[in-house]
């Protein structure tokens, strides 16, 4: 008995079937379809810095989501098979069971991604593929530049985009599929290898929606967004769309087309427009990791610039300790290692620290962020990392921040500080921003003895504060 002749839609990061481009196309060509997601070997193996890409705050999220993956294809007939073999064994799995005569993929800027395709449709004997722009929001079919012109300017990229806005209309809704039986994968034995553990956001396009719909109609925060996204605690200061964006859970239109909605019904104002900046920021580093290649994960950035990074041991230590002596430093740090989450002021204060203070390997950083963050997305980390340490498209590149002012600005009362470093709970601001400042006296009165309960700043203050 021959086997049935399938469309194939290669899922990556777009783990969704609304609004999805790849399933789309693979359910309007009428053949059945199934949909495979390859975990690489790559992301469970320890990198050159001592740890795995992909930690186990990333790993349970992405359970969540494709285990939400499966169910909704499931009531569109559609068999979704989760692989952790290696490619060539996967293809001649796939292939006892089904002829599969297209493939379907969305465009991935990293080389990584780019290999592992590329070694499956080998596997599988060259089937046709048709590769779709699924991951940003603007379509270079409407800006052509995006590919072949881009500036090395965020600023002046968003100026020509914002002189002719094109934004394409979300997909309708799929029909079932043709009905076709599925094959065995890797499923339980993926979710044997990594016992469950809470998230404070949980993954799925299910969630990702319900999140939305609460943040823009519900409790409506996106209306305060401009002035609340640099706040470093709470769950509605921010949109808490980048999980759900770095896994494809919502498309970038979809979470457009919702804005411009509660523009329509509720409100447009500087918050709904910053939204869209940020949305646009994340396609800027899309097109640029497209353009750079590797090169976006090279020591000497997209500018080339040669710095002279020092990988100091006690330095490292310090940061993997979340013992820097610096509160809003290590408090992020202990909330990166708690949660797999840090907020987006956090995330800068903490990269221009490691970077600009430490002179660390930038490179270090980022894939220390690669492995803890849920919303870790490549262009999206590498960019902002090399942004913010001086490698990158930054016209400012020697801007550092002054961690204590950033500390008095963002948490003035010290109660984020306090809440991921209890051992300076006691202490009133501002001296909790510089604990090193205080005499013996006052250590015995506010219960913290340094070294003994927080570290002495591992450099010091001053260099801190004149960089």
């Amino acid at each position: 008995m021959s086997q049935p002749a399938v469309h194939l839609v290669y899922f990556q990061h777009d783990l969704r079937i609304d609004d999805q481009p790849c399933l789309y196309a693979a359910v309007q060509s009428g053949f059945p379809v199934i949909g495979v997601y390859l975990l690489p070997k790559l992301e469970q193996a320890k990198t050159s810095w001592g740890w795995q890409k992909m930690g186990p705050y990333r790993t349970q999220f992405l359970m969540e989501s494709l285990a939400n993956l499966k169910s909704d294809l499931h009531a569109l007939q559609i068999p979704f098979m989760v692989f952790t073999d290696e490619i060539a064994s996967v293809a001649a799995r796939l292939s006892q069971s089904y002829q599969i005569v297209h493939v379907h993929a969305s465009v991935e800027p990293g080389s990584e991604e780019q290999q592992h395709l590329d070694q499956f449709l080998l596997a599988l004997h060259q089937p046709p593929l048709t590769l779709y722009h699924d991951k940003p929001l603007l379509h270079p079919d409407a800006y052509p530049w995006l590919l072949t012109d881009l500036p090395l300017r965020y600023t002046d990229a968003r100026i020509r985009i914002e002189q002719r806005i094109v934004v394409k209309p979300c997909l309708p809704p799929l029909p079932p599929a043709s009905p076709i039986q599925t094959s065995n994968d890797d499923w339980q034995r993926f979710l044997e290898a990594h016992p469950p553990m809470p998230l404070f956001i949980k993954g799925g396009s299910k969630e990702a929606k319900m999140h939305l719909q609460d943040y823009f109609f519900g409790v409506k925060a996106i209306l305060t967004y401009k002035e609340t996204r640099n706040e470093l605690d709470g769950f509605s200061n921010s949109s808490k769309l980048s999980p759900a964006l770095s896994l494809g859970l919502l498309s970038p239109r979809w979470i457009y087309w919702q804005l411009k909605e509660v523009e329509a019904t509720l409100k447009k104002n500087q918050s709904t427009y910053w939204l869209w900046f940020e949305l646009l920021w994340r396609d800027y580093f899309y097109y640029l990791h497209l353009k750079a290649k590797d090169r976006f994960f090279m020591l000497t950035g997209m500018m080339n610039r040669q710095i002279p990074w020092q990988q100091h041991h006690k330095s490292i230590e310090a940061v993997l300790n979340g013992t820097t002596g610096y509160p809003l430093v290590d408090a992020n740090l202990k909330e990166l290692f708690t949660t797999g989450w840090m907020s987006n002021r956090g995330r800068q204060n903490v990269a221009s620290f490691l970077s600009k203070i430490l002179n660390l390997d930038w490179r270090w950083g980022a894939s220390l962020f690669e492995h803890y963050l849920i919303d870790y997305d490549a262009s999206s980390n590498y960019g902002n990392w090399q942004y913010v340490s001086g490698v990158g498209v930054d016209p400012r590149e020697d801007r550092i921040f002054n961690i204590s002012l950033q500390a008095k600005k963002y948490d003035p009362l010290g109660t984020y500080v306090k809440k991921w470093l209890p051992a300076l709970k006691a202490i009133p601001a501002p001296l909790i921003y510089q604990p090193w400042r205080m005499t013996a006296l006052e250590m015995a009165l506010y219960q913290c003895q340094l070294p003994q309960q927080y570290p002495w700043p591992i450099v010091d203050d001053a260099r801190v504060q004149l960089r």
